[in-house]
C-alpha cells in the first residue's frame, strides 16, 4: 500500500495511476475511468489541502461541509446553497442520506461515544468501528446511497490510527472532500482521547475505496492535473501545504456546547460564510 506525505501528492499521483492503469467502465448513464479496491496511507493528516490548479479545492467548503456534518442535519437548506449536488439528491423532504454526522453522532446508538468508551475500555480494541452505510439505506433514497460504508479506529504504540472504506470514490471531487473530512474526525477523537491518554499522538489516515474513478466529463481536468501539475512536481519537487489542525480542547462536546456546528435554521450563503469565518477561528489552532 502506497504512502503519502500529505493529501495534496496523494491526489496527484492516485489520479495518475487512475489514468494511466484505469479501466472504461459505464455506470448509471456514465462513462468512467476506473480501478477497483484502491487503497493508501495519508502520512500527517493534518496536511489536507489539494494546491493542483486545475482541482481549484476550496477548504473554505470542505470546512463548511463539516460542520454540516457535525449538525447531525439531514436537510440541505444550508450545505444546498455551497454545493448543488445536495439539491439534486435531496427526497422530498429535502433531506439526503450521505449527512454522515447522522449515523456518527445522532443515530438509535451514538456511535461516537460507543467508541470513545470502547477505545477507554480496551486500548488494542479492534472493534472501534463507525458504521454509516446500512441495510435501510438499499431501498430509501435512490439518488443518495451513501458511499462510505465505515470509520474504524485503532490505537498502536500510543498513536491513533484511521481508516476510512468507501463503496465508491469520485478521485476529483468527493475524494478531495472526504479525506479532508475524515481526517477531521480522526482529529477530534483525538482530542477526545487525550484525556485518557495524555501521551496519544496522531497517527496515520488509511484510504480505501471499492471504486476509485474519474466521470467522463472530469477527463480535461485530470489531463491538466496529470500532464502539467504532476510533471512540474516531478521535475521541481511538491509544494510544501500548510497544516490544518484542531484546537486541542476541541471535542464533540464543547462543540455542542458553543453551537459550533452548521445551524439549523435557514440562512443565506453570506450569512453561512460568515458562521463559518468565527468557527474556524474557535476550532482551528492552524487553518491555512
Amino acid at each position: 500500500m502506497q504512502t503519502y506525505y500529505d493529501l495534496n501528492t496523494a491526489f496527484t499521483e492516485e489520479l495518475v495511476n487512475l489514468r494511466s492503469s484505469g479501466l472504461i467502465v459505464r455506470s448509471r448513464g456514465s462513462e468512467q475511468a476506473e480501478n477497483l479496491f484502491s487503497s493508501f496511507v495519508l502520512a500527517d493528516p493534518t496536511k489536507l489541502q489539494i494546491l493542483a490548479p486545475a482541482r481549484r479545492f476550496s477548504s473554505e467548503y470542505a470546512t463548511i461541509e463539516w460542520l454540516w456534518y457535525l449538525s447531525s442535519n439531514p436537510k440541505v437548506n444550508n450545505i444546498g446553497k455551497y454545493a448543488k449536488i445536495w439539491l439534486n439528491i435531496k427526497d422530498s423532504l429535502g433531506e439526503v442520506e450521505s449527512n454522515y454526522g447522522t449515523y456518527i453522532f445522532n443515530h438509535s446508538l451514538n456511535q461516537w461515544a460507543w467508541v470513545i468508551e470502547e477505545l477507554t475500555r480496551d486500548k488494542d480494541s479492534r472493534r472501534a468501528t463507525i458504521a454509516i452505510n446500512e441495510p435501510e439505506h438499499k431501498n430509501r433514497n435512490v439518488k443518495d446511497y451513501p458511499c462510505t460504508h465505515y470509520l474504524h479506529f485503532f490505537i498502536r504504540d500510543d498513536e491513533l490510527h484511521m481508516g476510512a472504506y468507501m463503496r465508491s470514490n469520485d478521485a476529483i471531487f468527493g475524494f478531495c472532500n472526504d479525506v479532508y473530512n475524515f481526517c477531521l474526525f480522526q482529529q477530534l477523537m483525538l482530542n477526545e482521547l487525550r484525556v485518557y491518554y495524555p501521551n496519544i499522538k496522531l497517527g496515520s489516515y488509511y484510504h480505501s475505496a471499492g471504486s476509485f474513478h474519474v466521470y467522463e466529463r472530469h477527463y480535461t481536468m485530470m489531463d491538466k492535473i496529470c500532464d502539467n501539475y504532476y510533471v512540474d512536481s516531478l521535475a521541481n519537487g511538491y509544494p510544501l501545504t500548510e497544516s490544518t489542525t484542531l484546537k486541542p480542547h476541541i471535542t464533540w462536546d464543547y462543540i455542542v456546547k458553543n453551537n459550533l456546528s452548521l445551524p439549523f435554521y435557514d440562512m443565506t450563503k453570506e450569512e453561512i460564510k460568515e458562521f463559518y469565518i468565527k468557527a474556524k477561528e474557535q476550532i482551528f489552532d492552524e487553518y491555512p
